[in-house]
Formats: C-alpha cells, sequence, structure tokens
C-alpha cells in the first residue's frame, strides 16, 4: 500500500535503476576483464568507480543512463528513499579494490591475486544486482554503528533491503 502523503524536502533519494545500471555495468566490464584477460579493463573501470563515488553528478555511468538508457526507454527512473553515501562508499571501496588488481596485473607477477580482485568486485556486484544485497553498504553502516563513519537513520516504513 502506497503513503499518501508527501516525503519532507530534505529526504535523500536516489534512483534505484541508475543503481542497477552502474552494477551491471561494473560487473560486466570487470568479467569482460577477467575472461579476455585484458587488465586495461580493469583500470578502466576502476577510474570510472572512482569517479562516480567523488563526483557522482558527472559519472560516466550517469551520463550514459541518463544520456542513452533512459532516453531509450531501457530503464525508466526509479527514484526512492534512500541515503546515497553508503553507495558512494561501496563504488569507492569497488574502485580501491580495481585499483589494486590494476597494480597487481600491471607491475608484479601477482596476477594470481590481482584477478582475484578483480573477481571479488564481479561477484559482489552481481550479488547487489540480483539480490540487492550491498557488502560495501552493510559495512558502511556497521562502521556508522561503531561511530567511525556518519550512522544513516530513516523515517517512517522505509527499509533497507541489505540488512
Amino acid at each position: 500500500m502506497e503513503s499518501t502523503h508527501s516525503a519532507p524536502a530534505n529526504t535523500l533519494r536516489v534512483d534505484a535503476h541508475l543503481g542497477k545500471f552502474s552494477q551491471g555495468s561494473t560487473m560486466l566490464l570487470t568479467a569482460l576483464a577477467f575472461l579476455f584477460n585484458q587488465p586495461i579493463i580493469t583500470l578502466i573501470t576502476a577510474l570510472v568507480m572512482a569517479w562516480s563515488a567523488l563526483a557522482p553528478a558527472t559519472s560516466p555511468y550517469r551520463l550514459l543512463y541518463r544520456g542513452i538508457v533512459v532516453p531509450l526507454g531501457l530503464l525508466k527512473p526509479r527514484v526512492v528513499e534512500d541515503d546515497p553515501a553508503p553507495h558512494r562508499f561501496a563504488q569507492g571501496i569497488g574502485a580501491v579494490f580495481l585499483l589494486a588488481s590494476s597494480a597487481l596485473l600491471f607491475f608484479t607477477q601477482a596476477t594470481t591475486l590481482g584477478w582475484a580482485l578483480d573477481l571479488v568486485v564481479v561477484i559482489l556486484a552481481g550479488i547487489n544486482l540480483i539480490v540487492g544485497f550491498c557488502a560495501g553498504c552493510f559495512v558502511y553502516y556497521h562502521l556508522g554503528r561503531l561511530g567511525l563513519l556518519p550512522r544513516v537513520r530513516y523515517e517512517g516504513g522505509f527499509r533497507w533491503r541489505g540488512v
């Protein structure tokens, strides 16, 4: 049953379909990097994720989503009450994993560890895409409970699916 009252103007919101597009794109790119043994794709994905975490308004994922995906009718925006900070944190952690993966793949002989870090991102992006559990968001929320990051609180009937 939908609520008939409107949310306060300062309610934080995210476009859930943009998140799904970003997760799917990350999963596809990192999987292709592994399958075709192309660490440059891992590095490019790491940079896109870092950009998305640091400057979400100009993120390449957002620009593709708003400029191509939505106009073609492939996805429609689905704006929901949610704090974007945990999602940016998760993207930042994914970027760190992929930057470490890239460094290992380009500059060391530890290619097994490099590809393992790439595959961690493939798996976690896939879990988030398919079942809606964001491991980075989970870590963010628990670090907030410990006082290491800001606590995220919601009012009303909203429930974060991942916890």
